[in-house]
């Protein structure tokens, strides 16, 4: 139990008319709301609350009041006051207040979000309250989505997007198009003033993949974007296609040696770079296929081999001229980096392009069981995974290892 003690009715009332934001104003952390049992003494009263939205800071834990908590506190010390008794003691209630928007669905959701979230209420866009409810979902709905040729899913950050549905008429190029979060409890999450303006069809999906809120919200690109206008940073996925286009910027620059290769095309290959929503052979497939084209294939290999005789000079391999782009772009790597060779684990920041290409020719070629079984295994054991089965984990850290190669490259191209 949390306990608050206020000397006087004018200290009370003072804190009760501040307004908490969604930083910590002691070490600036960010705060989500969280279901608290306070207790708080106004002089000789007491208000005992067995469960109140209150907002928590998530790195020192300190603990503020929602506007919502502090209309219930204003209210029950009026209650107090009125009716002369000492003490008054509120226990948790399944009560939820249902809002105008999508209600033929009936949607699940915690309208404290919605009154406590700062933000969410003070919305002049809306003239009627509960657009700005978050709505959580199972992130598996976004496969229905993704799979549907009728919608187009673009997840352009690590946790935040849009949904837009195509507009068969041919009137406009979208019916409707909705952002869409995720939470760091990696819940979906949608407001319900936008599942409204869906089409009755979409609601249904949704709807079945609808869970219980966790209250949080505020510490996701969703919610800073959306009501704080803060930019969210591209998927790691894009960032590597991009420090893969400044290496090729810096290399032209500093040498006069053209490394792209089929740049339209790769730009196509692009539009495959997305962050998968489950982690399966099947899901990831598209984006391994794309980014071993881009990553390898969208090099031009005679650049490649030009860059390496200029840099190693009159001490190149006389059979550089076999080599293909990875091993090109080993030892262009080891070049660059040759001042702070010792510092630097060559062989690992190269290994996610081979992992790339060995994961490409297993998902498409028609290998042996045994060579099938190699491939499986020489990616996990290189990746430091106990089981190729570990998808997400294989995934997260070949994407991990591909974005320390790019920045090196960047960065020792400069």
């Amino acid at each position: 139990m949390k306990m608050f003690y206020y000397q006087t009715e004018i200290e009370f009332e003072k804190v009760m008319n501040l307004y908490f934001m969604s930083k910590c104003s002691k070490c600036d952390g960010i705060v989500e709301v969280d279901m608290e049992h306070v207790c708080v003494n106004v002089l000789d009263k007491i208000m005992d609350i067995e469960e109140m939205p209150m907002l928590k800071c998530k790195t020192c834990g300190e603990i503020y009041y929602s506007r919502f908590a502090q209309e219930i506190l204003c209210e029950l010390y009026s209650e107090l006051k009125r009716t002369g008794n000492r003490e008054i003691y509120s226990t948790s209630r399944d009560y939820n207040k249902i809002y105008n928007y999508a209600s033929n669905k009936n949607f699940i959701y915690d309208y404290k979000d919605y009154e406590s979230i700062p933000g969410l209420r003070y919305d002049f866009e809306h003239s009627e309250e509960g657009f700005l409810t978050p709505v959580y979902f199972d992130k598996k709905a976004l496969l229905y989505f993704i799979a549907d040729l009728d919608y187009d899913v673009d997840m352009f950050s690590e946790s935040y997007g849009y949904i837009r549905k195509n507009d068969k008429e041919g009137f406009y190029q979208y019916e409707w198009a909705v952002p869409f979060g995720f939470n760091t409890n990696e819940k979906l999450i949608f407001w319900l003033g936008d599942i409204d303006s869906m089409d009755d069809m979409s609601q249904g999906i949704l709807k079945s993949f609808n869970v219980k809120s966790d209250h949080l919200l505020i510490d996701s690109e969703f919610y800073q974007a959306q009501m704080n206008c803060i930019p969210s940073k591209p998927i790691k996925e894009q960032q590597i296609i991009l420090n893969k286009k400044s290496f090729i910027t810096n290399i032209k620059k500093k040498y006069g040696i053209e490394l792209s290769h089929l740049q339209n095309e790769c730009e196509l290959q692009r539009a495959n770079v997305k962050r998968p929503v489950v982690f399966d052979e099947k899901s990831i497939s598209e984006v391994i296929n794309a980014f071993d084209k881009i990553l390898i294939e969208g090099f031009s290999v005679s650049g490649l081999k030009s860059l390496y005789k200029r840099l190693y000079a009159s001490s190149y391999d006389k059979d550089y001229d076999k080599w293909k782009s990875i091993r090109l772009i080993e030892e262009i790597l080891r070049q660059l980096s040759n001042d702070i060779s010792n510092e630097i684990n060559i062989n690992e920041i190269i290994s996610p392009l081979y992992i790339l290409h060995d994961y490409r020719i297993y998902l498409d070629h028609l290998l042996s069981q045994e060579e099938q079984d190699k491939k499986r295994n020489h990616i996990a054991n290189t990746l430091g995974v106990n089981n190729f089965s570990e998808q997400e984990k294989i995934y997260f850290e070949e994407i991990r290892r591909l974005d320390i190669l790019f920045q090196c490259l960047v960065i020792l191209s400069k």
